[in-house]
């Protein structure tokens, strides 16, 4: 399924070894934003939220060990870092807050729509983000917030492995906003054994598939 959703999607070319990943091409961003069909809060939805359809809403889980339950299915918070930072890269402004490490059970009608993110689809831990994105320049541009994300214990996952679909890769329009959130799973690396979270950031294109600033590096501490 995971294919089928994301078919538009190109991989990543491998350079170098084998953790070395080349940057996005305003392409490929393009291409990514088209293929998700759940969409992040632009200008016109501030203050709408919208409930992602491949997990429960965790914003009221604030204390470790609290759990939510719905019919997506049950989360358990298992860690939460105090990160809210903002970060200009390029005219680019980025927003990183309410990290939170969850023990997910999906329900029994999602299972198959996560075979091909991990071979735990029944239970699993994920990580997940909340970002705002805001265009600051008069000129459409092409950024991915998580380009790649590495965890201390050297497990990469990279922009296809986002499970929440919610078009934050890709086009930002000229003065342009979104906000939404952005997970991904971790088979390697366990609640109890993480304790920090490097992404890299593409970098940010122009409308001419030109870089106009390089990505960042941001760790992120729990």
């Amino acid at each position: 399924m995971k294919k089928a959703l994301l078919f538009v999607m190109t991989a990543f070319i491998l350079s170098g070894c084998m953790n070395s990943k080349e940057e996005f091409s305003e392409e490929q961003l393009r291409q990514k934003a088209e293929s998700s069909n759940v969409h992040a809060e632009s200008n016109d939805q501030k203050g709408i939220y919208t409930n992602n359809p491949q997990a429960p809403d965790t914003r009221s889980l604030r204390k470790i060990g609290q759990e939510y339950r719905d019919e997506d299915g049950k989360v358990i918070l298992k860690a939460i870092s105090d990160y809210h930072e903002t970060h200009m890269i390029g005219p680019i402004e980025l927003t990183i807050s309410n990290v939170k490490v969850m023990d997910y059970t999906p329900a029994h009608h999602l299972i198959d729509f996560f075979h091909d993110f991990t071979h735990n689809e029944t239970n699993f831990t994920y990580v997940k983000f909340h970002i705002t994105l805001n265009n600051t320049s008069e000129e459409r541009v092409n950024f991915a917030p998580i380009s790649v994300l590495e965890t201390n214990e050297g497990e990469i996952k990279d922009f296809e492995d986002d499970f929440y679909l919610q078009n934050l890769h890709g086009t930002l329009s000229a003065n342009g906003r979104k906000s939404g959130e952005l997970a991904y799973i971790l088979d390697k690396t366990g609640p109890d054994k993480l304790t920090e979270i490097t992404i890299t950031t593409s970098d940010v294109f122009d409308e001419n598939n030109e870089s106009i600033q390089k990505g960042s590096k941001i760790e992120i501490a729990f």
